[in-house]
């Protein structure tokens, strides 16, 4: 499954996502709290750094950005130094930003975070205080025809639109029905408001609430399997869509289409860091993939992962394409098999959260468990980064004339137990080779036997610039 999403990853180019609704800055003041003012039983800040980011439908943007969409927003800003910090951090993302309309009559929205160090906690961040500069007023007639216009004119260059709605005054009930009719030409995916009735998005392709939005929406609690399947199906009917996605929190994703076909993905034990995002990214992979005939199961594991992504980091947040396929390689039920195919281990090496390391790689029959081969494998230890064991399989030990001492299942089960390995490779040809041109390491591991010996694979570790390390150990 995960070399087919992959395959789909890489074929799909750049879908071209306009984002409409709401956008804001998120700005946060950071410091330490030392002392309790005289003045009134309040912390006292001492201020260090302050950083902003977007947020809304910007924070949207910049998933889809990442992922390598290309991406547009139509949305409300204020004339401000604020609608100033936004195209700066648009620029940057290079989202492009055709229809982001000045109303001078309202400030651009911005969310002014004070956070105070606590290394008590997983953030190393406690909130104290937001500040909220906002209009949620609807905007004026003329704003409303600027988008509409806008849309009229440019939307057919679009693969899909998101609807970012936070009830800012942006996603006005013309607004709205102009988007219904932009179902009619391309994929039309709602993040509802809180609160909001799901009537207010009926007529387009897709929504995406999470528990609470639909509990509220349907009125009913969602605690059991037939819960959900029921609410999904009251959703599909109410805003007569396509298709939901229903992000369940720890019980993972669920998806229900029009002709009542559903399925449910689990989600993964994480170490969670910070929730935010995580639905932002579930619907960038809904409007991401929305050129493609993918199948549910296949869109729910790659929204999974995205999720997963984000609710495991800190600001500021970073996901690729590479970095989907590398969080469902190893959130597969063999979590802690370390055996990898080759098409895994090149998804493993090129995700973000690896790229950056030094990679490691020895390789051997690994038949023969000798007290020298144990002392060899111990010697990883001293290497910090990614350390592969390649090993000959079966097949390729008895084509080159010999019968393995050791059979390759238990070879493997044998490996594992070695916390010095990250990763184990099996391979069917006489030497390492194809591996080694696929994964390019940066050093290739051998004995001190092997010292002044012609090495098969030199002139492939000469191509790929890989050096050669020898350890001071028979291997």
């Amino acid at each position: 499954m995960y070399a087919e999403i992959a395959q789909v990853l890489n074929s799909i180019g750049q879908p071209k996502v306009l984002i409409v609704g709401d956008i804001m800055l998120d700005e946060f003041l950071s410091g330490s709290v030392n002392r309790i003012s005289p003045e009134a039983p309040t912390p006292v800040l001492a201020y260090q750094e302050s950083n902003c980011q977007l947020g809304g439908a910007g924070f949207t943007s910049n998933v889809l950005a990442q992922l390598n969409a290309d991406v547009e927003i139509c949305a409300v800003t204020g004339n401000d130094e604020t609608r100033q910090s936004v195209i700066k951090l648009l620029d940057s993302l290079k989202v492009k930003h055709r229809c982001l309309v000045q109303d001078d009559s309202r400030p651009t929205t911005r969310k002014q975070r004070v956070m105070a160090q606590d290394k008590d906690i997983s953030s190393g961040q406690q909130q104290i205080l937001r500040i909220d500069y906002e209009s949620k007023e609807a905007i004026s007639s003329t704003i409303e025809n600027q988008i509409i216009s806008f849309l009229d004119e440019k939307e057919k260059e679009f693969d899909a639109i998101i609807i970012s709605d936070y009830q800012k005054g942006v996603l006005t009930e013309n607004v709205l029905q102009r988007l219904r009719v932009s179902a009619k030409h391309c994929t039309v995916i709602a993040d509802p408001a809180k609160g909001a009735p799901i009537e207010r998005y009926k007529g387009i392709t897709a929504m995406k609430p999470n528990r609470h939005e639909c509990e509220a929406a349907v009125g009913f609690p969602i605690s059991t399997k037939e819960d959900i399947i029921r609410a999904g199906k009251i959703l599909l009917e109410k805003a007569d869509l396509q298709y939901a996605l229903i992000s369940l929190d720890t019980d993972g994703i669920f998806y229900i289409n029009r002709k009542h076909e559903f399925l449910f993905v689990p989600t993964q034990p994480l170490q969670v860091y910070d929730v935010a995002g995580a639905g932002d990214s579930v619907i960038s992979i809904m409007a991401l993939l929305s050129t493609v005939d993918i199948a549910p199961r296949y869109l729910l594991e790659t929204a999974n992962a995205a999720a997963g992504i984000m609710i495991s980091q800190q600001s500021p947040k970073h996901i690729s394409r590479e970095d989907l396929v590398h969080r469902m390689v190893i959130d597969k039920d063999e979590f802690n098999n370390k055996i990898k195919n080759i098409d895994e281990l090149e998804i493993i090496l090129k995700s973000s959260s690896t790229k950056n390391k030094d990679i490691y790689f020895t390789n051997g029959y690994y038949d023969n468990v000798s007290r020298e081969r144990i002392l060899y494998l111990e010697k990883l230890n001293e290497f910090d980064g990614i350390r592969i064991v390649a090993i000959n399989s079966d097949t390729s030990i008895k084509n080159q004339g010999h019968e393995p001492q050791l059979r390759e299942n238990d070879r493997l089960r044998l490996l594992q137990l070695f916390d010095c390995i990250d990763y184990i490779l099996i391979f069917d040809e006489a030497d390492c080779t194809q591996a080694l041109e696929r994964l390019k390491p940066h050093y290739f591991l051998k004995g001190k036997n092997f010292e002044g010996k012609t090495i098969t694979e030199s002139k492939t570790l000469e191509k790929i610039n890989c050096q050669i390390k020898f350890i001071d150990i028979y291997s």
